[in-house]
């Protein structure tokens, strides 16, 4: 059995591969207008999985959602200026 802080350790690290993934995604088809519903969508999904790596590294359980401004809330007691920056930066979240 693995300790506490290891698994934690894998399971952000494996949030983080697929947030990374998505983003790399991004990237590669950003330069494309054709795909900008599929841009879109991949960077949501990158920033949803990133938060949840975040939430997970400080062993926050979260519901099953696609919903960032959820995310941001849950996340806010243990990283309150992340939330506030991310929040001034994308006045659509209206958190």
């Amino acid at each position: 059995m693995r300790p506490p802080e290891e698994e934690i350790r894998l399971l952000v690290g494996e949030w983080i591969k697929k947030a990374d993934l998505d983003f790399r995604t991004v990237v590669r088809l950003s330069a494309e207008s054709e795909f900008r519903d599929i841009v879109g969508f991949h960077a949501q999904q990158a920033a949803e999985k990133y938060l949840k790596a975040l939430l997970t590294r400080h062993q926050i359980e979260f519901p099953k959602t696609h919903v960032i401004r959820r995310l941001l809330i849950l996340l806010e007691p243990v990283d309150p200026a992340l939330v506030k920056e991310v929040c001034e930066k994308e006045m659509w979240l209206v958190c």
